[in-house]
């Protein structure tokens, strides 16, 4: 996909447009990103949701959703402030971003509203400490962690 296929949604939704030679990033603002999933994923050929991803920046988390079509992808990306890690499920539009969004929120602490896993726990066990920063993001000290979990 082009960038040019992707130049009127990308007006439409106020966000930007980068292409590389296979990969087409295109990046809105959080309060878009379900409405951005949904248009990517009713193009033809690209309602495959391969994946989401989530990456701590420092002061912001960017989630990446990730749609795949033989040897092209789709990324459409979002960014959310770790203050306030907070985005909109998209799992009621598109199935499969269930259970990637309960991994991002277990590991990176991004609360996806609407997710049915929301508050629950997916990958992390019962007796990870609620005070404790999630496992990947870069303030996160595995040995604090361990001691606070009477793990050493």
């Amino acid at each position: 996909m082009s960038s040019e296929d992707l130049a009127p949604l990308a007006s439409k939704l106020g966000g930007t447009i980068n292409a590389g030679p296979k990969t087409t990033v295109l990046s809105v603002s959080p309060e878009r990103v379900v409405e951005a999933c949904q248009a990517v994923s009713s193009l033809p050929g690209w309602y495959h949701l391969s994946t989401i991803t989530g990456i701590d920046l420092g002061q912001d988390i960017a989630i990446l959703y990730h749609f795949w079509q033989g040897k092209r992808f789709v990324q459409v990306r979002t960014q959310v402030p770790k203050s306030a890690p907070r985005l909109a499920s998209i799992s009621g539009a598109l199935a499969a971003g269930t259970l990637y969004e309960a991994e991002i929120q277990d590991l990176l602490g991004v609360s996806f509203e609407g997710n049915p896993f929301l508050g629950k726990k997916l990958l992390l066990p019962d007796a990870y400490p609620s005070d404790a920063p999630p496992p990947l993001r870069k303030d996160a000290d595995p040995h604090k962690i361990k001691k606070m979990m009477e793990l050493e």
